[in-house]
Parts: C-alpha cells; structure tokens; sequence
C-alpha cells in the first residue's frame, strides 16, 4: 500500500447539507463591514468556505448551528461579528489552552478580549470581569465549570452579552462523543443573561447530535450550516491487517515518511507498546495518554505542537484543541468508538491545506477492545446499585461523616459481585450526575501535614540544604509547630514561585528526615454521600436512559464497523452518517484511487431488489439468526432447522430461492460488506461460545426507509 506516494486529485466535498441553508437576508452595508474588518483587523483577503454565510446569520441577529471541519475556521464565525456588534461576546470553551492562543492573538490585533477559566489568577480574573461589566471587552472566554460558582453567576450577570458563543457544542448532547455535564448548565446560564442570541459550532455532530444541541441550548429556530464535515485534502485509507504483528510492519513505513505523523491508539498500554516499537527502530517519538504525570503530558503536547517533534503515539486524551497545521497523516492503531470520533481526529490532519493521510488499521479482533468500553462506561442497574451500596457501607463504618478518598480500584475490591475499575468510575460519575453524591475534583485535595517538635533549635539538630530549610521555615510560620494542618501544595507553590513538583520533592524529604509528617493529597477524586434518605436515592437515576445510551453506543460502533467494511467511498459513506445524502465520489479514498477497482451500483434492477430482500428478511428475524440461517430461509431451504418454527414462514421465505443457499448468502455478505448489516455477538450459557446473529446497521435502516444504496466491488 502506498499511502504517501499517492497521486491528489483536491476537489470540495459538499458544503452543507441540501436542507440546511437558512432563510438569510441578502448581502447587505453589514457585510462590506465584515469584509473590510475581515482584510484591515485579521489580514484576510476572503472568507473561507462557509465562513461568510454563517456571519451573515450572526451579523442578522439568529441563532445559529455551525457543524465546520477541524482547521476550517470556526473561531472567526464569532470573533469577526464580536468586533461589529454592540457589547460582549461570551465565548464558552472547554479547552483552556485554546482559549489563551485566541485571546493572546486578539490581543496582538489589537482587539480586548479576556479569559476566566482555572489557569488564571484570581486577580486577572477580577480584573477581567471589571472590564467586561464597563463594557471594555469585546469577547470573554470562559470555561463551561464557571457556571457552577455563585460569585462569578453574580458578576456576569451585570455584563451586557449580546452574543454567547458556544465552542466544541457536541459536548452538551449525551448522544454525543464527547458528552460533558458542565455544559448541561447553560440553558440555565443563557436565560438568566436574558436571552442572547447564541451561536453554537463544533467539528463533529450528526443530525441527532445536532437537534440534541438546538433543544439543549433553546436555540430560537436557528439557521444550521453543516460545512465540509470532510476537508478536501484528506485521503483515507482502511488497512485490513491479520495480527499484531502484521500491523506493525505495515505502521512503520507509514511513520518513517516525511512529515508528522500523529498516531491513535485504544489502551495505555497499546500507546506504550506503539512508542517502545518506534523507538526500538531509532525514531524520534513521544507519547501521550491519561496515566502519565501532568508534566510529562504537557511537555510532550508542547514539544509536538510547538516544537516541531515529528511523532505521537496517544489515546484519545490527546484532543480538543491539538492545532498542528502541518501534520501529514493521522493513523488509527485500531477502530475507534464512533464516526464522529474519527471525523474529529482525522480532521488535525492537513490543516494546512496541504495534501494528509487518514489510515485506519482494521483487525476484526480488536474491536472486543470497544466493546469492552461500552459495557464499561454504561454499567448496568446491578453495577450502580452495588457502587452504592459499597459506598453506604464505608461511609457507615466512618460514622456516616466525611469524604471518601478511595480509587475506583479499591471500591471494585469491596463490590460482591464482579466489576471492573472503568465500571466503578462510571457509576461514580451517574450516581454524581444524578446528584446522589458529590465527586470532588482532583485539584481541592489537600495534603495533611504536621511539623514535628524537636528539642532544642529545629534547624540545629541537623544542617539542612537551603532549599529545603528556607521550605521548613516556611511551614513553621504558617502552621507552627505539632499542629496537624491540611495544605493546598499548587497555591503554597505559586506564593513560593516553584513549582508544586519541587514542594511535593521538600516535603517528602522533610518527611524521611522525621521533620514532619507528611500524607501526600489524594491524587484521585473524593466521594461524599449527598442524600438524605439513601433508601430511596437510586430513584433518581435513569435506568431507562443509561440502556438507550448504551444502545446508543453500540450502534454508533455498528456504524464504524459499517465504515471500514464498507465496498463504497470512505467519504461518501462518513457524510452520508452526518446527514448528507448523495455526496459524490471523493476521487481520493482507496476506494476511489487510481489502482483499478471496479464498482458495481446496487440500486438497479435485480441487484437492488435481492438487496433489498435480504433487508426485509433480516429486519423481520433482527438478531435471532446468522447468515447461514438467514439464508437458507431466503432459498426457502427444505432442511429441517428452517422447515420449522418461525424461519418456515414470512413474506421472504424462498424470495431468492432461484439462487440458491450459497447465492442468497453471498447476496447477505455483499449486504454486509456494504456497511447495511451488523453482527451481534452472543455468549452461549452452555459451552461459553460466542456466536453472532446479524441485524440491520443504521444505514440498513436508511436504506429500508427509502434511502441510497451504496456501491460495492466486484468479486
């Protein structure tokens, strides 16, 4: 497979959905002002695609969606009109590193903006606010966790917002990839600020996502532009792969080309092997993913961001905001969960316009991986119901006090019944939304300490480093002496001006010089028990919506799998998921490249009809049987396990039968090769075998419901 020497042919996907252009005023004294803002505050010398449009809806006073491709210029859909309009632009974002690039950028324009997130002192906080209430600023930028304290829902209601802009707006729809409680609260936040229009953008949102987001934030019949959800440079490529080994010698090739690669992996561990494989062939390298300290992550993020490093192996905890332009290919080590995922990811590649690379590695074995997260990160009533009680139990032998500083490892250990550290945590974080308990966050915990009396001078006994001195000293004048106190390590080292590294490196070195005692914070998230009558506190939770989203899940996985194993373009096949139907041919997928495949069109004459009753079989019998079944129904088989029972009977019996068992299942694979079935594997109680029965995949569905059919490749 050559992946980088491939000849580009560039060409626009599709700009939005064909439904979706909203009814806008015609160009008017507005937008010659945007234009001219556009050339003499910005230094551009048009708008991008679909950027104009979206002003204009913004310059027109609507609300308004913007579904715009990673690198396609979002940011300026809301910073342009901020300049144009009267008052604040309250811009909510997640990702407090993007935040202060566009503010610093603002800055250097000439243009006020501010920012108030958990990066910035509390000072340049106020000092924000103050000028957001006189009016001073023309766009501040918050973090969605604001919205949580009391003091700054006073301040911000005192300022005269007359746009809330809200980035990476996916994150508010539980449907969604990303989904973060925080951004729940800001319906609540807009109609307490009266109401202002709203504009909300984000990379990645299909349809469902999208009504999801326009009911969540109260969107006022909003104008949706869905914008190249696929940028025009991006080519993508499935390699299907046997083993680990046989990955791994079709990855190095790819990594060792010119230009940054950016590698996604499932696991930690995964990350780890990928980065020990590259390393071992003398590669420059670096890695990333939840488990590794903050400060090597942020080293790493920098040196590839900014530095120029040619390579990253990470988990998706590499995300929202990596903004590289020149990135030459993005790899998947292995499928990721959703479409949508993998839209947003790809997209950091080529955003510089330049030609990139999106390689996908399929393994069929690697997708229990997924699955395992999906059961993971929607426990069952059983798992949740035993989370709590575990926690009731502690709490009780505390004296039904306090908060509760155990990892989710050692609440799995006290559970009865069999459940894994990732289940724990995500019951955790369901009994914290359904408000039955409290989940701190890993920054309030303090370390505990007590400095030790020694007789006679407590510096004499035994000379000290000056560092480590000037240290003890500094405890001795804020707590005293033998007078157990708790410590915030970040804030006692920003009043020291070190870093809360080297405090935590003095105060374990006190601690083994017997100069104090000293109990680290707890580095995970502590637990408290909010309700009053815990008898009944589980009726709070959604049982009913935890199964819908689990399904959920598990279609949009179907929905991937559909991807990779789709006979039609990549591209095609990814719009069509996000809502838009009949995109042409990509030219640049390695289904539509130079290397002489041929298609064949399912829609016409006898080929879309015996599709068709494959779908209509499959539908009436979802998940009971497997192709061989399946199939012998459709021939309208005389063998005695279809003869019988519900298989004998039905409008599809023996539809296909002038081709045979062996045509009828053909027609059933090229089905599922297609991307319009799925397989759902099932354990066998007796023997502990798993089997799979097949079912309709969301693009069955569509096409039952009247859609396309897509293309597949001759045999």
């Amino acid at each position: 497979m050559d992946v980088v020497a491939r000849p580009y042919r560039l060409q626009t996907v599709i700009s939005r959905a064909p439904d979706a252009q909203p009814d806008l005023p015609p160009p008017s004294a507005e937008m010659a002002r945007a234009r001219a803002v556009l050339q003499e505050t910005f230094g551009f010398d048009e708008f991008r695609e679909g950027q104009a449009e979206v002003i204009q809806a913004v310059l027109a006073g609507k609300d308004a969606l913007c579904v715009m491709p990673t690198g396609a210029g979002k940011s300026l859909c809301y910073q342009l009109p901020a300049l144009l309009k009267d008052g604040v632009t309250l811009v909510v974002s997640p990702l407090i590193s993007l935040m202060r690039d566009q503010v610093d950028s603002l800055r250097r324009r000439g243009i006020k903006a501010g920012e108030i997130n958990s990066s910035v002192p509390l000072e340049e906080q106020d000092a924000a606010m103050d000028d957001a209430v006189r009016g001073e600023l023309k766009l501040l930028f918050v973090a969605p966790e604001r919205f949580r304290n009391e003091r700054f829902r006073r301040r911000i209601a005192h300022v005269g917002v007359s746009l809330f802009a809200v980035d990476e707006a996916h994150c508010i729809s539980q449907w969604g990839h990303d989904f973060r409680p925080d951004y729940r609260r800001l319906e609540a936040a807009i109609e307490s600020l009266g109401r202002p229009q709203v504009l909300a953008l984000t990379a990645t949102a299909p349809p469902e996502v999208q009504d999801d987001v326009i009911e969540q934030l109260g969107l006022d019949e909003p104008a949706r532009f869905i914008h190249g959800i696929v940028r025009a440079n991006l080519a993508y490529d499935v390699v299907r792969v046997r083993s680990r080994e046989h990955k791994d010698r079709a990855l190095l090739p790819l990594v060792k080309a010119d230009g940054a690669s950016l590698i996604y992996c499932a696991t930690r561990k995964e990350v780890e092997r990928v980065h020990d494989l590259c390393k071992a062939e003398g590669l420059e390298v670096l890695r990333y993913h939840a488990g590794l300290p903050d400060e090597e992550r942020a080293k790493a993020q920098d040196a590839f961001l900014t530095g120029g490093a040619p390579r990253m192996v990470a988990t998706n905890a590499f995300g929202m905001g990596v903004d590289r332009p020149d990135i030459r290919r993005v790899i998947h080590y292995a499928v990721p969960r959703s479409v949508e995922a993998y839209v947003q990811e790809t997209g950091r590649a080529g955003r510089d316009g330049e030609p990139a690379d999106c390689v996908l590695f399929y393994n069929p074995a690697d997708l229990h991986i997924q699955r395992f997260f999906i059961e993971s990160s929607n426990p069952s009533r059983e798992v949740v119901t035993e989370v709590f009680r575990v926690l009731q139990t502690i709490m009780q032998e505390d004296g039904g006090e306090g908060r509760l500083e155990m990892t989710a490892d050692q609440i799995a250990a006290r559970c009865h019944i069999q459940v894994t550290s990732r289940a724990v945590a995500s019951g955790l974080a369901i009994l914290d939304r359904a408000a039955i308990l409290r989940r701190g966050r890993r920054g309030e915990n303090l370390a505990r300490i007590t400095v030790i009396p020694t007789p006679g001078d407590l510096f004499a006994v035994q000379p000290l480093p000056p560092g480590i001195s000037r240290l003890l000293a500094a405890l001795v004048e804020r707590f005293g002496v033998d007078k157990p106190a708790s410590l915030d390590i970040a804030q006692f080292a920003a009043e020291r001006r070190v870093t809360a590294e080297t405090v935590r490196r003095g105060l374990n070195r006190l601690h083994e010089l017997d100069r104090i005692e000293y109990v680290a914070a707890f580095r995970g998230r502590a637990t408290e028990l909010r309700q009053e009558d815990p008898a009944n506190a589980l009726e709070a939770v959604d049982f009913e919506l935890l199964q819908a989203k689990r399904r959920h899940e598990e279609n949009k996985l179907d929905e991937m799998i559909g991807y990779v194993q789709s006979a039609g373009c990549r591209v095609r096949y990814l719009l069509a998921c996000f809502g838009i139907e009949d995109a042409p041919r990509c030219g640049r997928c390695d289904r539509c490249d130079s290397r002489g495949r041929s298609t064949q069109a399912l829609s016409g004459g006898q080929s879309r009809e015996n599709v068709m009753c494959v779908l209509e079989a499959v539908q009436a019998f979802d998940k009971r049987y497997g192709f061989g079944k399946l199939a012998a129904h459709l021939a309208g088989s005389s063998a005695e396990s279809v003869s019988r029972g519900p298989l004998a009977r039905g409008p599809t019996r023996g539809r296909l039968s002038h081709l045979g068992v062996k045509g009828a299942d053909r027609w059933l694979r090229t089905a599922y090769d297609a991307g319009l079935l799925r397989l759902i594997p099932h354990k066998l109680a007796r023997n502990n075998r798993t089997v799979h029965t097949v079912g309709l995949s969301p693009a069955g569905i569509r096409v039952l419901k009247g859609g396309p059919l897509p293309a597949v490749e001759d045999e």
